[in-house]
């Protein structure tokens, strides 16, 4: 017998909505709900990250860090949290960029390492997942910088740039796809070489429109710009991006691998991983591509080299336990679990599949006391996965 239960219901964030002025996130309940929901739900990381984003209208920056943080702490791979993370130095001080350009000595050390830290999460969101959600970054963004001003100060091309930019970021996809062609085609035509991230930006939008051939093109011309001696950027970047070329090569592959190009999707992880064996995310894709294909001896590896690339997500040893309880290794899964749940002891799904591999193993105890840890632990949006818990529990008295 393989593991057969598919995992919990998908993470729903539920506070982001529309975005308005003054960079202020619209959210569907009050700030006062969401910290309840926080207090029921304290093993939710879905619900620190909703709390976050209310503090963050508030300017309570303190506050919403400690909550990202918690959010990231309980799930390291909620790519939109590490996202939200790489925003709050900027947000909170508008002037940290100019200080950085000033500061030297301890000063300036300390502000760079500010720096590295929000470049770190800024990539870490992305290489989670491609497609997460970036409406946080228009918060951050309209804070600072309204289009009548970018208008008005750099003219009606540029305007054109920036309106499609806060489409995007908005999360009105189409509209953005449409206003950075349509400067692209202009600016071509009259001005020079666009800035880079208009091409990052609309190769985002493409792919969450489906649109995989346009998506691979602009990142395909990321690398090209990148990797170019001759390349000159004529204008400042609305939106600083630390990615580089073989993480661009990685959504490249990521569109492969959506539009079910599964083996230029796996040549293309290949390569990344050829170029820095340390992107564990490009590890974990191909073994989601193998798993599908149930080759499960291929997926069994590229889980163990994910764990090998980043020991420290311990989420990586749940997915190995996972895999390897569906290919019929329940010892293997049984240890690979016990070190998820050792690193992370209210992950409530690392518990769930621990028990599921102690009962295929005979050990009813231990499988009757990962159970009853599911039931106290998992948040209330994962309500089938504590039906599913209580199911075997009663099936082992």
């Amino acid at each position: 017998m393989r593991f057969e239960i598919q995992m919990g219901a998908a993470l729903v964030l539920s506070a982001p909505a529309a975005l308005v002025a003054q960079g202020k996130i619209d959210l569907p309940v009050s700030r006062a709900e969401l910290e309840h929901r926080v207090k029921v739900d304290s093993n939710d990381a879905a619900a620190h990250y909703n709390v976050a984003v209310a503090y963050w209208n508030d300017r309570r920056w303190a506050d919403v860090e400690r909550e990202l943080r918690a959010a990231v702490a309980l799930d390291p791979r909620l790519a939109v949290a590490h996202l939200a993370l790489s925003q709050v130095p900027l947000v909170r001080d508008p002037m940290f960029e100019e200080k950085l350009s000033g500061a030297t000595g301890t000063r300036g050390d300390s502000l760079r390492h500010v720096l590295e830290d929000v470049d770190h999460e800024y990539r870490l969101a992305f290489l989670i997942d491609p497609l997460v959600d970036i409406r946080i970054l228009a918060a951050a963004v309209s804070s600072s910088i309204s289009e009548a001003d970018a208008r008005a100060a750099l003219g009606q091309a540029f305007g054109d740039y920036y309106s499609g930019l806060i489409n995007c970021l908005e999360g009105h996809y189409t509209a953005c796809e449409s206003g950075l062609n349509g400067y692209l085609a202009d600016e071509n035509g009259a001005m020079g070489q666009p800035p880079t991230d208009v091409y990052w930006f609309l190769g985002l939008a493409a792919a969450h429109d489906q649109h995989y051939d346009d998506a691979i093109r602009d990142f395909q011309t990321l690398i090209d710009r990148e990797e170019s001696a001759a390349k000159k950027v004529e204008k400042q970047d609305v939106v600083r991006i630390p990615l580089r070329s073989n993480e661009y090569r990685y959504f490249i592959a990521v569109f492969q691998h959506a539009a079910c190009n599964t083996e230029a999707a796996l040549s293309l992880y290949q390569q990344v991983l050829q170029n820095d064996i340390g992107l564990f995310m490009a590890h974990v894709r191909m073994a989601d591509i193998y798993e599908a294909r149930h080759d499960y001896p291929h997926a069994v590896a590229e889980r163990r080299n994910a764990v090998n690339a980043d020991p420290d997500d311990a989420t990586l040893q749940r997915d190995l336990g996972v895999t390897l309880g569906k290919s019929g290794d329940f010892a293997g899964a049984a240890q690979a679990l016990q070190a998820a749940v050792a690193a992370l002891p209210r992950d409530a799904e690392s518990w769930f599949w621990l028990g599921l591999a102690d009962e295929q193993l005979g050990k009813k105890a231990d499988a009757r006391d990962a159970y009853r840890r599911v039931i106290a632990l998992a948040p209330s949006r994962l309500a089938a996965r504590i039906a599913q818990a209580r199911q075997h529990l009663a099936a082992l008295q």
